[in-house]
């Protein structure tokens, strides 16, 4: 028995008190059989008289929950060899039956009948009292200390279940937030695209509306003004209609008067011409020596005077003639010119219609009738437009 009271290493204080109740049960348990074995032996044969006995065992009601344990390496304890159960009382022999009664003889007094002797209650040690009393607090004390952990095992959870119910209704709350928030801002921004294209349909429907009368007064205001427009350039032809025949007949008025004094223009200077060539002439006829010449036209040697409207003419142009005169040898170089002439006497424009034949002569004379500026007065006073004449390299 001494490793029942051994108290190997590596064991917790619990499974040594469980220990030592189980050693202290058996205890008690093979002191009873020893008892009664005893009486048995030493007492009458009589029907035994009941025995109560009351087993302790250290362990764990039912009701209560076990903690858990760690499981550890510990030696196998072997179960107790089991105590021998005391011989049983032998029961008494049946007592026979009576034979037949004879005739019924005087009953005899009943034996007086023995009251069964009430056993004593078995004296208690006061050691396994105290073992029993520390064995039951310990168990107490573990049961209140199981309690408490499960109390605060299930205040953990409690605790527990209670924040993931809150967290799990904050975290409902704040989906449902969400979700009438996100249905809101979905609200919102259906009604806001409605009323933009409420808007937009309105703002379209009045710049059309706009456009259409824009356009029908631009097409009447277009039509006013053509119609306004044809007025007045049916007038303006009208006028113009009127103002030109007007000008016609004043044109053709115009051109007959104008035509008329053209004529007579024409036909003066054509005698001034005339005049003058008949003069210019005369001069030359004159300055040739031809008999029967006018004595105021002829040059001298002609038999008259040098004072002719020729003599005049190559008397303004000769000094201006600058030409290296070479000794005369065969005819006379003669160059027929044309002068243009203004009102004034001005020279307009030189044309040489003859050439000597000498382009440097040409050239000079030319020089010599634009340097007579102005030209010599024809004897009538009034310049034609232009004057034919001759001039000649040598004096005839």
């Amino acid at each position: 028995m001494k490793w029942l009271w051994s108290e190997p290493s590596g064991q917790s204080p619990e499974q040594l008190d469980d220990r030592r109740g189980f050693v202290y049960a058996i205890s008690a348990h093979v002191a009873l059989g020893l008892i009664l074995l005893l009486g048995v032996l030493t007492s009458a044969p009589q029907t035994p008289a009941p025995v109560q006995v009351e087993l302790w065992a250290d362990g764990v009601s039912p009701n209560a929950v076990q903690e858990p344990q760690e499981e550890t390496a510990t030696e196998e304890t072997p179960e107790p060899e089991p105590q021998p159960e005391p011989e049983p009382v032998p029961a008494p022999e049946p007592t026979p039956e009576p034979p037949a009664p004879a005739p019924a003889p005087e009953p005899e007094p009943a034996p007086q009948v023995r009251p069964e002797p009430i056993p004593e209650p078995p004296q208690v040690d006061p050691e396994i009292a105290l073992e029993k009393a520390r064995q039951e607090k310990a168990e107490q004390e573990r049961k209140e200390r199981l309690a408490q952990q499960e109390r605060e095992r299930k205040a953990r959870e409690e605790a527990d279940r209670k924040a993931a119910e809150l967290k799990a209704k904050q975290e409902a709350e704040r989906k449902a937030k969400q979700e009438a928030e996100r249905k809101a801002k979905e609200e919102a921004d259906r009604k806001a695209k409605a009323e933009a294209e409420r808007k937009a349909k309105e703002e379209s429907e009045r710049k059309a509306e706009a456009e259409r009368k824009a356009k029908e007064a631009a097409e009447q205001k277009a039509k006013t003004e053509a119609e306004q427009k044809a007025k007045a350039e049916a007038e303006r032809k009208a006028k113009e209609e009127a103002a030109k025949k007007a000008a016609a007949d004043k044109k053709a008025k115009e051109e007959a008067a104008r035509k008329a004094a053209a004529e007579k223009k024409a036909k003066e200077e054509a005698a001034k011409r005339e005049a003058i060539k008949q003069a210019m002439r005369g001069d030359a006829l004159g300055a040739a020596g031809i008999p029967g010449g006018t004595a105021d036209r002829n040059q001298a040697g002609g038999g008259g005077n040098d004072n002719g409207y020729a003599a005049q003419v190559r008397a303004c142009i000769k000094p201006r003639v600058t030409y290296p005169i070479p000794p005369r040898a065969g005819a006379n170089p003669t160059v027929q010119f044309r002068v243009m002439l203004n009102a004034q006497g001005r020279v307009q424009d030189v044309e040489i219609r003859r050439s000597s034949g000498i382009s440097g002569f040409d050239r000079a004379v030319e020089n010599g009738v634009r340097g007579c500026n102005p030209f010599p007065a024809p004897p009538s006073g009034k310049y034609p437009p232009y004057i034919d004449g001759y001039y000649y390299m040598y004096d005839q």
